[in-house]
């Protein structure tokens, strides 16, 4: 499928700070979506360091009703996998005999704030500010970084970008919105999210992959459903982000897979809805920062 992507930074309000790029490589034409620390509830990494490790291949705002977290409920990585990091991000990397190495990237979005910086050319015609050129203004405070978001010109969802329209948003895709105070949500378009005065971004992919807790692709999809992976074959490398029930996230990497055994994944950690993120041979990648 297309090259285009989503950066997301996240940091931490301590010592050392922290930011989580979703989505592409900001030097190349990707776009990216910083997550930075949440202000007073967020809490100090101290000596905790997150892992240097490839995650192959990331709001408590806009939660659907039916998956809102309970109150005062402590949010911690899904079980069932070794995690390793801090209290704000943690990564974990099972293998499967079928389809390989599956990666996973879980963020707490109470610590956490999230920025979409556009890359240089993808999404097509999107307008820039001066600190979306100027990596040093998430670089400090990088935690996790990940591509997203196919290109414009497949016609497979809409952006919008501080009052710019880009290409029209469609009802009922799978939507990733980022808020003015640093909030992430991830849902249906115009079921659980809308345009608010405080919207910053909206960036579509397809349908939901996930949508209230059930996987929406199956083995009887077409070749083309969920993207066109690497010349029409069934298996691609695919990304996604998914919300928990708590509110977390979980960003995942698979290796050569077919959407709905990505979409099987995300529901066997409990993810309640999820948007398909990059796709095929190079494109999804991620990645976790350490500071020293």
């Amino acid at each position: 499928m297309s090259r285009t992507s989503v950066s997301w930074l996240v940091r931490t309000v301590a010592l050392v700070a922290a930011t989580v790029v979703l989505g592409g490589c900001a030097s190349g034409p990707a776009s990216n979506l910083v997550a930075e620390g949440a202000g007073s509830g967020a809490t100090s990494r101290g000596g905790a360091t997150v892992p240097s490790i490839p995650v192959s291949g990331s709001s408590a705002a806009a939660i659907p009703a039916a998956v809102a977290p309970p109150t005062g409920a402590p949010r911690v990585p899904p079980t069932g996998l070794s995690w390793r990091g801090s209290p704000t991000s943690s990564s974990a990397q099972v293998a499967t005999s079928a389809d390989g190495l599956t990666s996973y990237l879980w963020m707490d979005p109470a610590h956490l704030q999230f920025r979409f910086v556009p890359g240089y050319s993808v999404p097509e015609g999107s307008p820039a500010t001066a600190a979306d050129r100027t990596p040093s203004t998430w670089v400090p405070r990088l935690v996790a970084g990940f591509d997203s978001g196919y290109k414009l010109s497949d016609h497979v969802g809409g952006y919008y970008y501080r009052g710019s329209t880009v290409a029209p948003l469609r009802a009922g895709l799978a939507s990733l919105v980022v808020h003015s105070d640093g909030t992430l949500a991830v849902g249906a378009w115009g079921r659980e999210l809308s345009m608010t005065a405080d919207t910053v971004v909206v960036r579509q992919n397809l349908p939901p992959l996930v949508d209230h807790g059930v996987a929406q692709a199956t083995p009887r999809d077409g070749l083309r459903t969920w993207g066109i992976a690497n010349g029409n074959r069934p298996r691609a490398n695919r990304s996604a982000l998914g919300i928990l029930p708590d509110g977390a996230y979980l960003f995942v990497f698979a290796h050569l897979v077919t959407a709905a055994t990505l979409a099987d994944r995300l529901v066997a950690q409990g993810v309640v809805s999820a948007i398909d993120l990059d796709m095929n041979v190079s494109w999804p990648t991620g990645f976790v920062y350490s500071h020293r």
